[in-house]
């Protein structure tokens, strides 16, 4: 294994010798299908430096597993918690979630026909712990082959006994166990979700926050366009499909340089209400991922999207340029140029992170029209 990774290290990946190049093609083909699958979702997950783990806790699990696409990510957190004993113990290295496949062998405890057993078995080594949970959420949260989902559950509860259904785990009481914890360690989900779009809605109500009188609906809102909660209070961007499903869930800023209620002068809070996108910046696609410094790029990173509103919220309050973009002055360079830099508050506009503006909002735009409700605190 050693030498593998020396050749793969001694690989010029720009230009590559012919016969490197044939002797990756080479151990490439060796593999079979479903290993070439495991492979690449492995070296897609990897991260190149340990700052891009959040803390290893159940909120930092949570967090995590929600940016790697789990809808029920306090379930994930659940299954850390239930595996690894909160972390103390992992069955391979950084496997939080006893996921089997080549790696370390070690003891295990398994159920046979109800009763434990003691065996040795095989448990994957992962790079990171993100890597681990994206390899769990990729296999067991999201379709994978002709394996469905627990995504496709109707809530967390009825997840974890699909997870148990579907053999994850041989503990007869893995379902029970998973539901409990998340009852005493998960706060309430917040009630966002907007009303299937088949009827008028009324305006999202969120406790304690001031936000937009519209609905998309009022503009012309049909399917293939997406609508984008921003809420302040939580620091979350939600984002729904025409028929109300959640398409996922990032962290956000709609923060300025005043204080947290103030959203009325120059370069402070987004101002609350709905907006629309519409020009986009594709500063990214123009420079590659290793540009020289400007100032622009610093402070606006990837992508950034012109937000039209539609309350005339901006124009009320002598407000101009809100958008939604990356970047960040404040994380210096080449930090605001990282694909999950830190977020700062901005002059006024939504911060978020530059890989989900190019991965998962940029997408939103070709499907359709997209449609963004700004929260904030009363």
């Amino acid at each position: 294994m050693s030498n593998f990774l020396q050749a793969a290290r001694h690989t010029n990946p720009s230009s590559p010798l012919p016969h490197q190049d044939a002797a990756w093609q080479w151990a490439w083909e060796q593999l079979t299908k479903e290993q070439q699958t495991e492979f690449l979702e492995m070296f897609r997950a990897a991260v190149p430096t340990k700052q891009d783990d959040g803390p290893i806790s159940w909120q930092g699990v949570a967090t995590m597993a929600r940016e790697a696409g789990a809808r029920f990510p306090e379930l994930v957190a659940a299954q850390w918690a239930l595996e690894s004993g909160w972390g103390k113990h992992t069955s391979g290295k950084n496997n939080f979630f006893g996921l089997k496949g080549s790696g370390t062998t070690v003891g295990t405890t398994e159920y046979v026909d109800g009763q434990k057993v003691s065996i040795k078995d095989s448990f994957i080594d992962f790079p990171s712990a993100r890597a681990c949970i994206s390899y769990l959420v990729e296999r067991w949260y999201k379709d994978f082959q002709r394996y469905k989902g627990v995504n496709n559950a109707a809530n967390r509860e009825d997840a974890a006994r699909m997870l148990q259904k579907e053999g994850y785990a041989t503990d007869p009481r893995y379902a029970e166990k998973l539901i409990d914890l998340m009852r005493n360690n998960a706060p309430p989900t917040p009630s966002v979700t907007p009303i299937p779009s088949s009827t008028k809605p009324s305006p999202i109500v969120i406790p304690n926050a001031i936000g937009p009188k519209k609905v998309p609906q009022d503009f012309g809102f049909k399917r293939g366009d997406s609508h984008i909660i921003v809420d302040d209070i939580s620091e979350r961007a939600r984002a729904f499909n025409f028929d109300g499903q959640l398409l996922w869930d990032v962290p956000a800023l709609a923060r300025g340089q005043g204080n947290d209620r103030e959203y009325r002068f120059t370069n402070t809070d987004t101002p609350p209400g709905l907006y629309s996108i519409g020009q986009i910046y594709r500063d990214y696609e123009q420079v590659g991922a290793s540009p020289a410094f400007t100032s622009d790029l610093r402070a606006y990173g990837w992508y950034s999207f012109d937000l039209i509103d539609l309350e005339g919220q901006e124009s009320k309050h002598g407000r101009a340029g809100i958008m939604i973009h990356g970047g960040g002055s404040a994380c210096g360079w080449p930090g605001a140029w990282a694909p999950m830099q830190k977020l700062f508050p901005t002059h006024g506009c939504v911060r978020m992170h530059n890989q989900h503006l190019r991965d998962k909002l940029l997408p939103l735009t070709h499907a359709g029209k997209v449609f963004v409700s700004v929260y904030q605190e009363k």
